[in-house]
């Protein structure tokens, strides 16, 4: 009644499934502005500003859509001197792109606990100190202590996550916000962009820009 089927198992090394995929990552150019170099590679100079990673098993290598858009919307800012917030920062790429490309400083929040370890190690990859960012573990959307622990007045306000997060999260953005400041968020698949598009409109945000690449969309807000 059923086929007969051979299963065979093996024990592998965890450096198998954790490095294999390095092969594959090699420098990548983001905008007019920025390359994305992992920590491994070599990279001839091109003028552009070079970002080293290495985002070891946090989301955030620049090759996604969503990362890339972001950092894309980033480069069009006026960030010179000013203070940025990167809510769900993963590896910390965006942070560190904001600080590369002349921003003061950065704190990010990600609810992974591994996360500050792996920010802060590529941070130093680009020769950025805890002088100029601060990482945070924990839920920002649950925990109100962490919300004011974080403060406000940043002129950037960065969320790459999933439309499931940004919903709930609107509402609390404006609080982290400085007069004139601008709200770059991804991780938008499609179909729910207009509920997320409503969402920000709801919590008082005008859309200046929208993105669309591949099957994900990116909103700038004001």
């Amino acid at each position: 009644m059923y086929p007969n089927y051979e299963i065979n198992s093996a024990l592998v090394n965890d450096e198998d499934w954790e490095n294999n995929w390095k092969q594959y990552y090699k420098p990548l150019e983001i905008g007019d502005r920025l390359i994305v170099v992992p920590e491994w590679e070599q990279c001839e100079d091109s003028g552009r500003v070079a970002l080293r990673l290495d985002p070891g098993l946090m989301f955030g290598t620049g090759s996604h859509a969503t990362t890339r858009m972001c950092l894309e919307r980033l480069q069009c800012c006026n960030i010179e001197g000013k203070r940025a917030l990167d809510l769900g920062c993963g590896s910390g790429i965006l942070g560190i792109g904001a600080l590369l490309l002349g921003g003061l400083s950065c704190v990010g929040c990600d609810i992974d606990p591994k996360a500050p370890d792996v920010v802060m190690d590529n941070a130093a990859l680009n020769g950025i100190g805890g002088d100029r960012l601060e990482v945070l573990a924990g839920d920002i959307i649950g925990d109100a202590s962490l919300r004011k622990s974080l403060g406000t007045g940043y002129d950037i306000v960065l969320a790459n996550i999933v439309s499931d997060v940004i919903i709930p999260l609107a509402p609390l953005v404006r609080g982290f916000m400085a007069e004139g400041a601008v709200f770059i968020t991804s991780g938008i698949i499609d179909g729910r962009e207009d509920e997320v598009e409503a969402a920000l409109k709801n919590a008082g945000f005008i859309i200046t820009e929208h993105l669309h690449e591949e099957e994900w969309h990116c909103f700038e807000c004001r």
